[in-house]
Order: structure tokens, then C-alpha cells, then sequence
């Protein structure tokens, strides 16, 4: 079989089929007739990434080391044959090689040479902003990374410093920089769902495409598809503020957005999507469950003027005061106490023209009246 149709075979194994040790073997047969094959440098190692991070018995060092090695030939051959375009994809597989590793700085070089190459794919800014993430976070963490040189680092510094100009020259360069596309996550949650929205033009063709897989006790996600059109995969990954039912999840792809829904393992009421430390444990409560005991517990508050210390305000399942709307006493049910300390103290301040959520917004000062538009507020 010619190596075009066994390239083509073995993309379409690791990619469409699944099958990374499959697509390995033809890789590996390319490569003994033609040792130099750039294409199939790059996608051996995708194939040794693929049975690394998702089949247990290939989850070794030295199966990364391999990957590593393969891409570290493969942008070698591509500065020898003087390919600007090759150079851009092999820097960007890099990338997504160290940023898969957790090694960010050594990511963020990558990323930034293959953008320097004008690399272009539709999943760049999904990638960035993710990255950008990561990167500022690892920075917080261990200071700036100057003295963080490492074996890739200097490595990295060597082969792109030393690309002779007339490498570039010859090519043809885009008139304008790739334009960036939109990317922006948002979630909403029900009392026992979490679903998250992530807005992309580089979607999946169906959810059987989407490849997710949990951590660290169901609280780490992270979630994958490819894209055959530029032959790169998408990556999301997140770690989520409580824990989800991995048996649940339940995927959607519509015409602008992917949706990922899972069942909470505690019904909780999230402050926030993403884990921001080990106080997350201590800052959702539990939601009561539904009944009539439930029904009663919670009821939304009334406007007394009389004097109240907020900040001590003790806010239990004793509460009998009576609801003027179903709706915010369930919402007022399902908060935890400085959620509704925030709604208490925002709704008789303003005079019940107003309903505050947030705590530490409403604490700190007093709550303006505010009226419909054309009504004016009578004072007593």
C-alpha cells in the first residue's frame, strides 16, 4: 500500500475509529519505509499521547519521553526542508504536548512560536485562553519563571533562535494574521444539575465525537473532540468547585455551542463553577430536600424597618415568615445564609423595590431604593 494511503488510514484510526495502537502500528510502518516522513512523525506521537492519557498500560514516562522525542525530529526535519507552514503546525503540537503535561511555561514558548509562524486554527483562542489561565496561575504559585530553565526550555531557545532567515523566505506568508473566533464558557445549575455552555465554531460533529474524562475524585474534567478539517483536537479541561456523577453526564451539540450537563453528587447550591481553593468545601451548603418541611422552612423576607446587625443576622430552617411569591421563596429556600442575609437586607432597604444576592456587595453599604421607571418612591 502506498505511505499516502496507509497516512491516510492510520489518521483516520486514531482520529475517527479511536483506535491509537492501530493507527501506532501504520505509523510505525511508514516510518520504516521512509524514515524521514514529517507527517508521520507528528502523528506517532498524537498516537503515543492518545494510549498514554487513556489506555492505563501506556501511562508511562517513557511513552511521553517518545511523543516528546518524535515531535522534537519532526520540527528538526521541517527547519531542514525550510517549511514554514510544517514549522508552525509542529510548534503548535508541542504546545499542546507540554500543555497536556501540565508544563506550562515550556507550552506557553511553543505557542507563541507557532503564532509568530502565523499557525492558523480554529481552536487558537480556545487554546490561548485556556492557557493564559494556567500559565498565571502556575505563576502565583511558583513566582516568575526565570529561573525555571529547563532541558525543553533550552532546547526550544536553541532550535528557533537558530532558524536561518532564508528558511522563512520563501514561503508564501498570509497578508493578515489569522482572526481570531470567539470562545466564552457560562454554566447555570439546578438543584441537582450542573450544565456547562461552551460557545465555539469549532464543534464537534455529533456528541459521539466528545471524549470526557473525570479526575480527582470526579471534580477534574477534562473534555476532548477532533476536528478533522485542521487536524488539531479541541481540549477543555476544568476543575469543578464540588463533585460531579460521572455516570450522568449527558452531552449536546447545537449550532453554536456544546453543552455538558452532569448530576450534582450533593445537592448544593454552587457559588461558582470553577474550584478556587480548599474552601470550597466549607462555603456551599446543602440544599433541603423537597417537601413540605422544605416548602416552610425558608420563606422570603418582609420589609420591618426595625434596626438589624446583618453581618449577625442567624438564618436557619426555623424561619415561619410568610412568602409573597413562590418562586423567590423557593430561591430564597435554596441559598445558603449570606446569600440570604443578601436578599434580606437588600429587600428592606430599598423598600422591596430591590433584591440583592450577593453578600459581600450589599454588606458593605446601604441599598438604594429603586422604583420602576416612571414611579417615584414615597418616603414615610
Amino acid at each position: 500500500m502506498p505511505i499516502e494511503k496507509d497516512l491516510e488510514s492510520a489518521y483516520k484510526l486514531l482520529y475517527n475509529a479511536k483506535e491509537p495502537e492501530k493507527a501506532l502500528e501504520l505509523y510505525d510502518s511508514v516510518l520504516k519505509q521512509s524514515p524521514s516522513n514529517l507527517v508521520a512523525h507528528i502523528y506517532k506521537a498524537a498516537s503515543l499521547e492518545k494510549l498514554y492519557y487513556g489506555f492505563k498500560s501506556w501511562h508511562s514516562q517513557e511513552t511521553l519521553e517518545n511523543a516528546q522525542g518524535l515531535l522534537e525530529k519532526a520540527l528538526e526535519i521541517a527547519q531542514q526542508r525550510q517549511n514554514r507552514s510544517k514549522q508552525a503546525l509542529v510548534n503548535f503540537r508541542l504546545f499542546v504536548h507540554y500543555y497536556n503535561r501540565k508544563m506550562y511555561i515550556e507550552a506557553q514558548r511553543y505557542f507563541d512560536k507557532a503564532r509568530e509562524l502565523e499557525y492558523r486554527d480554529d481552536t487558537l483562542p480556545i487554546w490561548e485562553a485556556n492557557l493564559t489561565k494556567k500559565v498565571e496561575k502556575w505563576k502565583r504559585k511558583h513566582g516568575d519563571d526565570s529561573g525555571a530553565t529547563s532541558r525543553q526550555q533550552t532546547l526550544t531557545e536553541k532550535q528557533q533562535d537558530t532558524t536561518p532567515q532564508a528558511a522563512l523566505s520563501g514561503q508564501t506568508v498570509p497578508e493578515t494574521p489569522s482572526e481570531k473566533l470567539p470562545f466564552k464558557v457560562d454554566w447555570y445549575q439546578s438543584s441537582t444539575h450542573v450544565t456547562i455552555s461552551l460557545f465555539t465554531m469549532a464543534l464537534p460533529k455529533s456528541k459521539d465525537d466528545v471524549f470526557i474524562e473525570f479526575s480527582s475524585g470526579n471534580r477534574n474534567v477534562e473534555l476532548s473532540y477532533s476536528i478533522p478539517t485542521s487536524g488539531s483536537e479541541f481540549q477543555y479541561s476544568v476543575r469543578l468547585s464540588h463533585a460531579v456523577d460521572p455516570q450522568s453526564v449527558r452531552t449536546t451539540v447545537l449550532s453554536k455551542k456544546l453543552e455538558i450537563s452532569f448530576a450534582k453528587v450533593e445537592k448544593r447550591q454552587w457559588k461558582r463553577l470553577e474550584s478556587s481553593g480548599a474552601e470550597e468545601e466549607l462555603v456551599s451548603i446543602s440544599i433541603p430536600s423537597s417537601g413540605p418541611e422544605a416548602t416552610n422552612a425558608h420563606q422570603y423576607p418582609t420589609s420591618s424597618k426595625k434596626g438589624i446587625d446583618w453581618s449577625k443576622l442567624e438564618v436557619d430552617d426555623d424561619d415561619q415568615a410568610q412568602s409573597a411569591d413562590a418562586f423567590f421563596q423557593q430561591l430564597y429556600a435554596n441559598s445558603d445564609p449570606d446569600t440570604r442575609r443578601a436578599m434580606m437586607k437588600s429587600y428592606v432597604e430599598s423598600n422591596g423595590t430591590a433584591l440583592n444576592t450577593n453578600w459581600e456587595e450589599v454588606s458593605i453599604k446601604q441599598v438604594e431604593a429603586a422604583p420602576p421607571q416612571d414611579m417615584k418612591l414615597e418616603k414615610r
